[in-house]
Parts: C-alpha cells; structure tokens; sequence
C-alpha cells in the first residue's frame, strides 16, 4: 500500500514538475518576444507590426494543431491542401494589417487581396499546410512587406516568420540585420560545396519543372555534403539565414513563400537570386538563397544541368 502511495505521490510529482517547466518555457519565450518586440520597434515600426501580426496568427494555427477534423480540411487541387487553420490564420492577420497599415496592401496565399499605396504585405497564413495535416511540426506563419517599383524588382523592407511549435521567430529588416528573436542571425561561412549541406523544395504544384529539376538534383547531389527536405520554404530559407543549412533552392514558389524568408537572408549576410544569377525571384519564383560562394557554385550546377 505504501509503495503504492509512493507511486503515486512521485507520479503527481512528475506531473506537476512537468507543468512547472513548460510554464517557465512558456514564460521565457513570452519575455524572448517581448524583448523581440522592443527590438524591432526602435528599428522600424512596421516589423514590430508583423511580429504581433504573426505571434497572433501563431497562436490560431496552435488551436488546430494535431486537433483538424476531415471537415476542416479540403484539397485545392491534387496535393494542394488548404485547412481551416489556413483561412482562419489569413484573415486575422489581413484584419489586423487592415487596421493597423491601411495604407499597404496584402496578397495572401488563401486568395485575400486588397489595393496599397505602394506597399504590399506578402502572407502565407500556414507554409508547410501538408505538415500541419500530416503532423508533422514543421511550418510556420510568413508575412513580409515589399515595395513595389517600376521596371525594377520589389524592395524588401522586413520580413517575420514564426513557428509557433518551436517558439522560433524569425525577423529582419532592410539595413538593419535580421534575428532568431533577439539573436542576430549570419549565414554560415563555408566556401566549398562538397562541405555544404543544402535545403530543396519539390516542385509539386507545377509538374513541367520536375524534369529540371531532377537535372539539378543529379548535378548538385554528388557535389554536396547532403540535401535536406523539410517541406516549408519559409524556414528553409530562416535556417538558411541561421547557418543550420548553408543554401537553399527551390522552383516555382509565390511571393507569400518567401518575400520574409529572402529578406531574413540578405540581412544575415546571404544572397538570394532566380536561377540567372537576377534579383527578380519574386517574380519568378525560382530562388536560391545561400552564403555567396555557396550562392554562386548552386548556380555553376544549374547552368551545368542545362547543358
């Protein structure tokens, strides 16, 4: 009986220590994002905007996770998934930077859109919605605001991207660095591809690029240390930005996929460029975003794929 009390007593011990550490995790984390806050509002306001917008959304997409019914999901078209979290994520977010910056538009994944002065708001609600079905916890919020320019590419102005499983918040500003909450980011500093382990994407939405793609694939494979799949270009792109991965490519993405990704890039140091070695990836949608000697050997294997 009293090995049995035992038992129990160090069961609700365990429990109850349990809760203590996720509550101090959680508290950590909250005082991260205020500090984050504080951080990118004295560098530019309208970052601090999309950490809240972001932190917000985040806090919705965790309200679905691993708890989506068959009627909270459906298929766009063939492996092209959009979920409740998806659209409930979108619309709050576009509701808040309706209020907050009317004067910037915003084009959204989930077919949101709306006229700026200027200025565009590039969201993708949940990047990596096949993930958040299948649940597996990688995927995040993206919002990154552009300025549109006549016969030139679009100016990145900052970007925030937000795994709400991890905690991880991902932030940049134009000329001002970019961040993993407040830790300033810097690409990794390899110089030789065979020493480089390289994210990818596969182009599943758009089948005309597999043929290429595989091309690229067979090329750079033997030349890398490894190539890795995540399945959110979003982060791919942050842990490009963070060193964990020393570049990134990928066919066809949208603008919603990486505007925030890319920018978190360039202010780490990165480069990020379409498959010409150009700025205009964006609108493209082919992008390779890496150190600039790794940048630049990525490149070296495309045009040799294509020969």
């Amino acid at each position: 009986m009293l090995r049995r009390l035992d038992c129990l007593l160090l069961k609700s011990y365990c429990e109850e220590e349990a809760i203590r550490k996720g509550e101090q995790s959680l508290n950590k984390l909250e005082h991260q994002y205020r500090d984050a806050r504080s951080l990118a509002l004295g560098t530019d306001e309208r970052a601090s905007l999309a950490i809240e917008a972001c932190l917000n959304a985040g806090e919705i997409l965790m309200k679905y996770w691993q708890a989506l019914t068959s009627e909270d999901i459906r298929e766009k078209s063939r492996g092209d998934l959009v979920t409740c979290a998806d659209t409930d994520s979108e619309a709050a977010v576009s509701a808040f930077l309706q209020k907050e910056m009317p004067e910037a538009g915003i084009v959204c994944e989930e077919g949101t859109r709306r006229e700026g002065q200027g200025l565009v708001w590039y969201l993708d609600p949940l990047d990596g919605t096949t993930n958040f079905v299948q649940r597996f916890p990688v995927f995040a919020v993206s919002l990154g605001l552009v300025e549109l320019r006549k016969n030139a590419p679009p100016n990145l102005i900052c970007g925030v991207v937000f795994n709400p499983v991890s905690g991880d918040l991902f932030w940049g500003v134009k000329g001002k660095g970019s961040y993993l909450n407040t830790a300033r980011l810097i690409v990794a500093n390899k110089s030789r591809l065979s020493d480089a382990v390289l994210a990818t994407g596969f182009p599943r939405r758009h089948h005309e690029e597999l043929g290429p793609y595989l091309k690229e694939f067979a090329v750079i494979f033997p030349k890398c240390r490894a190539i890795r799949r995540a399945g959110a270009a979003a982060l791919d792109l942050c842990w490009t930005a963070q060193g964990l991965f020393d570049g990134f490519w990928e066919h066809k993405l949208s603008p919603w996929d990486i505007a925030a990704g890319a920018l978190i890039v360039q202010e780490a140091g990165g480069v990020c460029c379409d498959f010409e070695g150009e700025d205009d990836f964006l609108a493209g949608g082919n992008i390779i975003g890496a150190s600039p000697a790794i940048k630049k050997q990525i490149l070296q294997c495309i045009a040799e794929s294509r020969t």
